[in-house]
């Protein structure tokens, strides 16, 4: 495997990055994941690029990390084919960089002066997308209380609240996704997963998905990260409503579904012990799913307003 580093195209057992790099020392850094895949009748692309690089400008500038996100396409398309693949999962991760040793201690969490970002990506195969029959994954899920920071909103590479709410749900259920609730002005309210955005479909049929931040008049905070899929499928399935879902609305559920880009739309079977309806992917997920490979198939995803 070939990967990026700060310009250079190495193998992996080549690319060396200073113990120094706040990235590692502090966690100090953005990143951002895309798909790549080639539609009928088209070449390879990443899905919804302008929108993943959109939210990573955003991140690196409440980062304050001087990187350009518009070269996240070219920079892409060289490392997918210099690895020859076109289906593909692609990694990019931008730190702080590395402070110069001479002028003072390492270990400073304001940094002395500015340095050079450090550049990283890496991609791997991915199975082709299902264009003719598409039908939402299924996973088992599980409720961990959401005791992470709350810049959400923010792709941040510390991840370490969310490797442990994973672990807990893998430990206590055998689940493969945590569904985090937090505590918002006496309101236990759902915000994601540890890697995915969330919709359900409530008792009443509705299809609902955690409010952002601040986009209703009602919505207590609870930060979560605006997922480039979620917003393609607020797009293209203007029946989704944005609101605050409440923890026990989870229990009534008649779906409950994980969107985003890797895992585009899967259908929650179980929540705990508990399954979720019949334990099938339900009418709505199916639908969702078709919408979404429709919109990529036919370039929607590639107008998707800013």
């Amino acid at each position: 495997m070939l990967v990026h580093l700060d310009g250079q195209l190495v193998p992996t057992d080549q690319a060396r990055v200073s113990p120094f790099d706040r990235g590692f020392v502090f966690g100090d850094g953005v990143y951002e994941g895309l798909r790549a895949c080639r539609p009928p009748n088209s070449a390879r692309r990443v899905i919804a690029l302008h929108g993943h690089i959109q939210r990573m400008a955003q991140g690196l500038d409440l980062a304050g990390i001087p990187w350009d996100a518009q070269q996240l396409g070219p920079l892409t398309d060289q490392l997918l084919a210099a690895n020859e693949i076109t289906d593909a999962f692609v990694y990019w991760q931008v730190t702080r960089g590395t402070p110069d040793l001479s002028r003072g201690p390492v270990r400073v969490r304001v940094p002395a002066a500015a340095m050079t970002p450090t550049v990283f990506g890496y991609c791997t195969p991915l199975s082709p997308i299902d264009w003719a029959n598409p039908a939402p994954a299924t996973k088992r899920a599980s409720l961990q209380p959401d005791l992470r920071w709350l810049r959400g909103t923010l792709k941040s590479i510390s991840l370490l609240g969310n490797v442990l709410a994973a672990i807990d749900a893998h430990h206590q259920h055998q689940a493969e996704e945590a569904l985090l609730v937090r505590d918002v002005a006496g309101r236990q309210v759902l915000t994601e997963g540890t890697y995915t955005n969330v919709m359900l479909v409530t008792a009443d049929g509705t299809l609902v998905t955690p409010a952002l931040p601040g986009r209703t008049p009602d919505s207590p905070f609870a930060p979560l990260l605006a997922g480039v899929t979620r917003r393609l499928l607020l797009h293209v399935a203007p029946r989704i409503v944005e609101r605050p879902i409440d923890q026990h609305e989870l229990a009534a559920a008649r779906e409950v579904m994980l969107v985003g880009t890797t895992t585009m739309v899967t259908s929650v079977t179980h929540i705990d012990a508990s399954p979720v309806a019949d334990a099938r992917p339900g009418p709505l997920a199916r639908a969702l799913m078709a919408a979404l490979v429709g919109a990529i198939a036919t370039g929607e995803d590639e107008r998707l307003p800013g």
